[in-house]
């Protein structure tokens, strides 16, 4: 009774523990930028109610333009990503279209390069003052002006669009791939043709699967901040990122002012998330596979498959070949120039020889892999404990600690940067300025991303083996990690790497909240960019990719190399 009795107070003070550093990370920084929007005065100084900043805030058409064109933007993009995307998944998964794995690294590319330089490629394509594509359809129609522009709410939709094509095809496919072959069997064995067995069967199951896809691109959209920044900014187009971004920026800093925009901006996030998480639990009743075995339809397109290939190929080479290709271009020139014959001769690695003899990039690089890799491993070992309560306990409270750990990924990172700017201003905890504040960033946006990946594989180790362990040691520390941790072990290195891939991706956080000595490479880009040092910049986006690419690929081969051990 004993042992049970301290088993049990061993798995309470777990509980308590975790809950209050989860509470600290996600809870406590918006409490603390809620309370500095009703005050005068910056954090950290003597300061008295007031009602101005909403009043300054709400009051101005300039708020409600912002969030007009926020919802706007991340409902068109969104669109575009989700239709791309689908329609990928679907030639993929549902048709006998040809050389379907060189269709599936293609759109897989986008996740490994981060956003700013996707961004900034679009505009070595479409500015209308040095876009290759502009010049290109200049030369071949002789129009007198170039037909695009970049610099317009049509090219943020489009650069974020067409750069989000691989989540809706990763989550469709799966929807594509689960669809039960005798429900669309039995639709033609009906009247139904085609069209209509297709609206009715596979649309109208599908529907909580799509709604949930393009609401977590609605999310997204939502709170990006490479398009609007690199775009919306020269382009005078504001929206919610943007204008705490700008407020942050100004002189004097108005950081009562950049939190209550803050408020309308995780408004929205929290009810996208909210009915996300509403739509996934309808999803589950329209559940289509069984224990039965069995292989979805394959449409046999004929004749029409080369067509559809290249269809997808064209649309891919536009996606996901041109951009990188231009920045690839752009990397070995000693300025930026379009492709020609006449530009090769000024070929030269001089970018990559400037790159890594700059100090200011290896540093960004060390910053890059300390912050990323703490707040990887910090992200984890808080996964793990909060999994195994969620998962192997009764203990009440532990549904509430999913979705407080869940709940980060509806803070955009902005308002989170925003919110620990506030607290450590206020707080006498020395992190302002140092890279802990990054890592507390990182582990806050990306825990719900490693938790939901170590969930998954504790569900797949069965409890027997724990209480095995527990009848040779009562301690419940020594079973955790000689147990259950090398169960799970590849689930928590890819979870681990994957964390770590996406701190060298994002700029929204660490635009914010670093600093000189704590810049990271995304940070580093975007000022190359301000500076107009596009050959370097885009050298050093190359080598960033490089970097991504490797740590994607271990991820990979150990998913590839422990996944039926992992599955056990």
């Amino acid at each position: 009774m004993n042992a049970v009795a301290k088993f049990l107070t061993w798995k309470h003070v777990i509980l308590f523990v975790l809950s209050g550093v989860v509470l600290y990370l996600t809870l406590v920084p918006l409490i603390m930028i809620l309370y500095g929007t009703f005050t005068d005065g910056p954090p950290g100084t003597d300061v008295s109610f007031t009602l101005k900043n909403y009043v300054k805030a709400y009051g101005s058409a300039a708020l409600f333009h912002s969030a007009f064109n926020s919802i706007v933007f991340a409902v068109a993009s969104g669109l575009i990503s989700f239709v791309l995307g689908g329609f990928l998944a679907w030639v993929t998964e549902r048709t006998n279209t040809p050389f379907k794995t060189v269709i599936y690294l293609l759109v897989l590319f986008p996740f490994i390069v981060p956003g700013i330089l996707t961004t900034i490629s679009w505009v070595f394509l479409l500015s209308p003052t040095i876009g290759v594509l502009n010049q290109f359809f200049v030369f071949l129609f002789g129009l007198e002006e170039p037909p695009f522009d970049i610099y317009s709410f049509a090219g943020m939709i489009w650069v974020f669009g067409i750069d989000h094509i691989t989540l809706p095809f990763l989550l469709m496919a799966a929807a594509f791939r689960s669809m039960d072959p005798s429900l669309e069997e039995a639709a033609r064995m009906s009247t139904m043709g085609p069209v209509r067995g297709f609206y009715h069967v596979n649309l109208k199951i599908m529907f909580p699967s799509i709604l949930a896809t393009w609401l977590l691109l609605f999310i997204r959209g939502i709170e990006t901040f490479e398009a609007p920044a690199v775009i919306g900014i020269p382009a005078g187009i504001r929206v919610f990122a943007t204008d705490i971004f700008l407020a942050l920026r100004d002189s004097p800093t108005d950081y009562n002012l950049a939190g209550t925009y803050a408020t309308a901006y995780l408004f929205v996030t929290v009810v996208g998330v909210l009915l996300y998480l509403r739509v996934t639990g309808i999803a589950e009743r329209f559940a289509t596979i069984t224990g039965k075995g069995y292989r979805p339809h394959t449409i046999d397109l004929g004749a029409w498959r080369y067509f559809v290939l290249s269809l997808v190929l064209a649309l891919l080479f536009v996606a996901v070949v041109l951009p990188i290709g231009i920045v690839l271009w752009t990397s070995f020139m000693p300025f930026y120039a379009p492709p020609s014959l006449k530009m090769l001769s000024l070929f030269t690695w001089d970018n990559y020889r400037m790159i890594f003899e700059l100090d200011e990039f290896y540093r960004a690089l060390s910053n890059n892999l300390i912050s990323g890799g703490a707040a990887a491993t910090i992200a984890v070992m808080l996964s793990v404990g909060v999994a195994w309560i969620v998962v192997r306990t009764d203990i009440p409270g532990r549904k509430l600690l999913d979705i407080v750990t869940f709940s980060p990924i509806a803070l955009p990172g902005v308002v989170m940067s925003l919110a620990l700017v506030w607290m450590y201003l206020t707080l006498p905890i020395p992190v302002y300025g140092t890279l802990w504040i990054l890592v507390i960033a990182y582990v806050t946006k990306f825990i719900p991303i490693s938790l939901r990946a170590v969930h998954a594989s504790l569900l797949h180790v069965h409890k027997e083996l724990e209480e095995a362990a527990e009848l040779s040691s009562t301690s419940w520390l020594r079973n955790m990690t000689f147990v259950l941790l090398p169960l799970i072990l590849p689930s928590l290195l890819i979870g681990w790497l994957y964390v770590l891939t996406l701190t060298f991706k994002v700029l929204s956080i660490p635009v914010l909240l670093s600093h000189v000595g704590t810049e990271v490479l995304p940070v580093l880009i975007f000022g190359l960019y301000e500076s107009g040092e596009f050959s370097q910049l885009s050298a050093m986006g190359i080598v960033l990719v490089a970097a991504i690419a490797g740590i994607s690929g271990i991820a990979r081969l150990i998913s590839n190399r422990f996944s039926v051990q992992a599955a056990a």
